[in-house]
């Protein structure tokens, strides 16, 4: 198997100590002390704000989980399949990598793992028999009767109380010497099952790490990457997502949003560098078109928007078209759940595409514009100043994790706003939180 490899390092691939030691990634105090207290403790949390490397640690504890121990069986699971494709199982892939390069390095012909991929079938099948499961925690029934060595969840801030109640009787099997459960997630409110197991009522099985933005000192210009952030996001997310700063996190979600600064006579503007569009369709709700022009200081102006009921997808479309006309839009974006309003929308010959999925970042970012007093909105757009105000996170309820989650109430403008600021920058490098959402996840 090993003939022609040119290093002692290939005698047998099972010595996984040099494999690992020569890998060419560096990583944080933190996550190293993470990777060594999976190996004594049985539930495990990982709480870190924002770019502190969480998915990119839960990829290498599965790794090197699954080399130390052949035959084992681990499972990743995030809330959504799109979540766990486009970030968790891509990260994984990625840092596989890292662990393959020292192998080809020393020119051992083995392939540690191979990556089988399918609808509703993700897993990682290692050269020692090992393997990991990947799924979405969206039901608890998907993970019933599987039996496992370790789980990992990354963001299960987003995941029900049930789902980790599941993994703990599944981390059963007897291939390595301690199954564990690894949590790796942003923190939230203090009522969050989460915080009862690690914080509240922890026992000598569950060990936390804390992290901070601050700590990652491997961030690329990390110093302006920080400055940037503390210059662009509200109070209460910079203690959550700069400092990881478990609280309680509730009521209007755009508090700092002010009639007096962020409202006026805009509908006339024309002193803009583009236009783009934002769209969230809705039949029985409201569906929403917000005109936005962005200036060169970076500005938001919000001048026209359209908000009307039971209305058809051709409709909308053929009202997009309309706005198109007059305003020559850069990009319309349209909520990415409604591939067929995208569709009919391109078939005009206007150019959509997919908006920005993840609500944080949508949220996040509007914040941002709040904050800094870019965000302006004609008072004509009388919806969307109404539902700024009136835009709201659940409350806390028993042993659901309604945490940072914005109540579907009062959020089509909202959310077409979000959407329609998909691409938009407030400053040339990096992002703020859910202005670059895909670098949270890396280095």
């Amino acid at each position: 198997m090993f003939k022609g490899a040119k290093s002692n390092i290939g005698n047998r691939v099972g010595n996984i100590t040099i494999i690992i030691g020569q890998i060419a990634r560096e990583f944080l105090p933190k996550q190293l002390e993470t990777m060594k207290v999976v190996k004594h403790k049985r539930y495990i949390l990982y709480s870190g704000a924002v770019r502190a490397g969480k998915t990119l640690l839960a990829a290498h504890v599965a790794i090197r989980t699954c080399l130390e121990n052949p035959k084992c069986t681990g499972f990743i699971g995030s809330l959504t399949t799109p979540q766990l494709t486009d970030v968790v199982f891509k990260v994984f892939q990625q840092e596989l990598e890292y662990y393959q390069d020292v192998l080809d390095k020393h020119d051992i012909p083995i392939k540690l793992a191979r990556m089988k991929y399918s609808k509703g079938d993700m897993k990682a099948i290692f050269y020692n028999g090992s393997e990991i499961i990947f799924k979405s925690c969206d039901d608890e029934t998907k993970i019933r009767g599987l039996t496992l060595d370790f789980a990992i969840l990354d963001e299960p801030i987003e995941i029900d109380e049930t789902i980790f109640k599941q993994l703990m009787n599944r981390i059963s099997g007897g291939h390595i010497d301690n199954p564990f459960i690894l949590l790796t997630t942003n923190p939230g409110s203090q009522s969050h099952w989460i915080y009862k197991y690690f914080f509240r009522e922890t026992t000598e099985d569950h060990y936390t790490v804390e992290t901070t933005t601050y700590d990652n000192v491997l961030l690329p210009q990390y110093k302006k990457y920080i400055r940037d952030l503390e210059q662009n996001l509200d109070e209460d997310w910079i203690l959550r997502f700069l400092n990881g700063r478990w609280g309680a996190y509730s009521g209007q979600i755009y508090k700092n949003f002010n009639l007096e600064r962020h409202t006026g006579n805009y509908a006339d503007y024309k002193n803009v560098k583009y236009w783009v569009c934002g769209v969230d369709w809705g039949h029985r709700n409201p569906s929403c078109i917000l005109v936005i022009g962005i200036d060169k200081n970076k500005n938001v102006f919000v001048v026209r928007e359209w908000y009307h009921s039971g209305n058809t997808t051709p409709l909308v479309a053929e009202k997009i078209a309309e706005y198109h006309k007059e305003f020559g839009f850069k990009k319309v974006y349209i909520d990415a759940s409604q591939p067929d309003l995208i569709q009919q929308t391109l078939d005009l010959h206007v150019p959509a595409e997919k908006a920005e999925r993840n609500v944080s970042a949508r949220i996040g970012k509007i914040k941002g514009l709040i904050k800094n007093n870019k965000l302006h909105i004609d008072v004509n757009c009388v919806n969307l100043i109404r539902e700024m105000q009136a835009y709201r996170y659940e409350k806390d309820k028993l042993n659901k994790n309604p945490t940072e989650k914005p109540i579907e109430q009062d959020d089509h403008s909202p959310d077409a706003l979000g959407y329609g600021l998909t691409d938009y920058r407030s400053f040339k490098f990096g992002g703020v939180i859910g202005f670059v959402p895909r670098n949270v996840w890396d280095f």
